[in-house]
């Protein structure tokens, strides 16, 4: 798998970095406006290291392991790619793919503009669904929400220890884990790989916020559920080819091409589904086709930053040789140098 990685590293860094002019891609600085809704806009540009390209390819890499995408792609499998296609932008259709946004999730953003939010609230919720407190009590034990390691045992401790911040991001990411995590017949650690992926880049999203002073909880789901549609079109084309081809074994050829044209439209296309905040689904609006050097609005710029930094961070995880490389985009992007360490805390947990 190393060497794999760095050879796709060295391919896609050379022709796309070479199309890139080098004071761009180590710039981040961003084009204030004194009008509208957001203080400013930035520049999505890329790291000296890592392409947009490199960052994307070397974590499909890491989520599926076959790489044979020269293998042509028999009619069968076309097929079934098509179907999953159509049905997707059918929007009928589509809600009876899609998987339901949790019901707490509008709760804790409407807590977001409620000054009287109470805490007791979220443990009655949270003790209504013993799975749901299982999670939490999980996450809430974990190294990273819990550095001081002394054990959590109750809901009430929880949220004492927490706090109603903390436990906004914990809820989150308990009633989401399940959504994300799905099943599969092909790939059996493709969901969980994906799930790590998306609570690494919910961490990256709050630091990142919070360095621009924007909403952290916001951004915090922001990255939780930007491959909500990565985990959509997975999960159908394993449906479709367990009807149509049950004996087959399909590579990163019939998986990937297709997500990495299709997902981020069908992640902002559940956020509107989902009726989440204007903020998150023009923030996932904007990485549809994402050039390097785009201008962009600040929530999206932070889910630019939070998604290219774990993707490599993924890649760094299967490939050490990759860690000088992300450790110099991490400062090319001017992103805390401490990053991948906060990023250890969750993936060790999960």
């Amino acid at each position: 798998m190393a060497g794999i990685l760095s050879r796709i590293s060295k391919v896609f860094r050379g022709s796309v970095l070479s199309k890139t002019n080098a004071k761009t891609s180590a710039s981040h600085h961003c084009i204030p406006i004194n009008h509208g809704r957001h203080p400013e806009l930035c520049a999505a540009n890329q790291p000296s290291t890592f392409s947009i390209t490199t960052a994307e390819h070397s974590f499909y890499s890491t989520l599926i392991d076959s790489i044979d995408d020269k293998k042509p792609l028999s009619t069968p499998q076309k097929l079934v790619i098509s179907v999953v296609e159509k049905s997707l932008e059918n929007q009928a259709k589509r809600i009876k793919s899609i998987p339901r946004l949790p019901s707490v999730i509008p709760r804790l953003l409407h807590s977001l503009r409620d000054p009287d939010a109470s805490s007791s609230d979220y443990v009655s919720i949270i003790n209504k669904d013993p799975a749901v407190s299982t999670a939490v009590l999980k996450l809430a034990n974990s190294v990273y929400f819990n550095p001081i390691a002394k054990r959590v045992t109750s809901i009430e401790t929880a949220v004492i220890k927490l706090g109603i911040n903390g436990l906004r991001t914990v809820l989150s990411a308990a009633v989401m884990q399940p959504v994300i995590q799905r099943q599969s017949h092909y790939y059996a650690d493709f969901g969980h790989k994906l799930w790590r992926h998306s609570i690494c880049c919910a961490v990256a999203c709050e630091v990142i916020a919070k360095r621009h002073q924007l909403e952290p909880f916001k951004a915090y789901l922001l990255g939780l559920v930007h491959d909500i549609g990565k985990i959509t079109l997975f999960s159908e084309l394993n449906k479709q080819l367990q009807l149509n081809q049950p004996q087959d074994q399909p590579g990163y050829a019939v998986f990937v091409p297709l997500m990495q044209s299709r997902s981020a439209k069908l992640s902002h296309t559940i956020a509107k589904d989902w009726s989440l905040p204007e903020d998150i689904c023009e923030a996932l609006q904007q990485q549809v086709n994402l050039e390097p050097g785009t201008v962009i609005g600040p929530y999206a710029h932070v889910l630019y930053q939070a998604n290219i930094a774990c993707e490599i961070y993924a890649t760094t995880q299967v490939d050490d040789t990759q860690l000088e490389a992300g450790l110099t985009a991490l400062e090319d992007m001017s992103l805390p140098a401490d990053l991948f360490e906060q990023l250890d805390l969750i993936n060790k947990q999960l």
